[in-house]
């Protein structure tokens, strides 16, 4: 299985060959809502972009604010940037600013990101570079950024395993889900999938249901990592914003292919019998079989993906927090039946 995983990583992880591309123009469109504690960081990483000014423009998309944001924004923009406001959406919550943003964008590839993200210098390049070997959808990593709260560690461990599926999927030409933190695809593809229309079963779903769409329509969807062209945000720092945004999240993933549900189902199911298989080793000692394969599994698999995904998790760390992530996978999963979906 770890030699599978890693086929599909690979994959990913194959840099891209520098005669076979080229910059590409792209709109790059992120809504915000009541967003003033991130726009500072968020506008440092976007000034530090290695791409040609007059290859790229920033649409700032704002969702009926009511701090200072726009305030912000409107003080320290560049010659390529402007920021709209939301006026008759199309549709319901964050789909609804996006789908606004993009209506107004002049290129023909769309970028998306969250304002509480900072990219990575490379980060547009190595869209364009993925996007001009032909991909209709792309998306990179984004890792969130762990802190010293156990809550953090837990959401950040996390996104690295949710990540490593996303890749190894992808890698192997069966793209189940992504995030919309670094997230770009063709105007057109865009249209051709009539935007967010099929998507609307939950108020999220702007990135893995859009996904959805594009596999039943056949496009081609890549993933990319070449290198300093991550997009960094900040974990949870509190178990009530984890909650939520994991509520969310599995919300959504009730709405994926009837397939990838299966092999999501199966993938976390062996992954939960195997760590609870422990629980049963006074019992037979045989029960301790599965659960020391699981570990060495995760440890050899996070060891081989830390330096490509740029996690320093601790063995300690590793063999702690997998449990953990078992666990609350359940947590969530019954948490998200009964909580309701909303943006912001």
């Amino acid at each position: 299985m770890i030699i599978l995983i890693m086929m599909g990583l690979n994959r990913v992880f194959q840099r891209t060959k520098a005669e076979k591309t080229s910059i590409e123009n792209i709109s790059l469109i992120i809504p915000f809502k009541n967003e003033k504690n991130n726009i500072p960081d968020l506008l440092a990483a976007l000034n530090k972009l290695d791409y040609p000014s007059d290859k790229y423009e920033i649409i700032f998309v704002n969702d009926n604010s009511s701090d200072e944001s726009m305030l912000m924004l409107d003080k320290n923009l560049s010659t390529n940037y402007k920021v709209v406001s939301v006026k008759d959406k199309k549709y319901p919550g964050k789909k609804g600013a996006l789908d606004f943003g993009i209506q107004q964008a002049k290129f023909e590839i769309i970028a998306i990101t969250d304002a509480d993200c900072e990219p990575e210098p490379y980060w547009l390049k190595s869209i364009s570079y993925k996007i001009s070997e032909g991909s209709d959808v792309v998306f990179g990593y984004s890792p969130l950024k762990a802190g010293i709260k156990l809550v953090s560690k837990i959401s950040a461990f996390e996104n690295l395993r949710n990540y490593i599926l996303y890749f190894f999927s992808a890698g192997l030409g069966i793209p189940y889900s992504a995030t919309s933190r670094s997230f770009a695809f063709r105007k057109e593809v865009y249209f051709k999938l009539n935007g967010y229309s099929n998507t609307l079963e939950t108020l999220s779903g702007d990135d893995d249901l859009f996904i959805r769409e594009a596999v039943k329509q056949r496009l081609k969807i890549a993933a990319f990592r070449n290198g300093n062209d991550l997009v960094y945000s900040k974990a949870s720092d509190s178990f009530r914003d984890y909650f939520n945004r994991k509520s969310r999240h599995l919300k959504t993933s009730q709405h994926y292919l009837i397939r990838h549900q299966i092999m999501l189902a199966v993938w976390h199911t062996i992954n939960i019998a195997s760590v609870y298989s422990l629980l049963l080793f006074f019992v037979s000692n045989w029960f301790l079989l599965p659960f020391t394969i699981k570990m060495i599994f995760d440890l050899l698999l996070t060891q081989k993906v830390k330096s490509k995904l740029l996690h320093d998790f601790s063995l300690y760390e590793v063999i702690f927090l997998q449990p953990v992530y078992e666990t609350f996978l359940i947590i969530n999963f019954i948490n998200s039946l009964f909580t309701k979906d909303k943006w912001k």
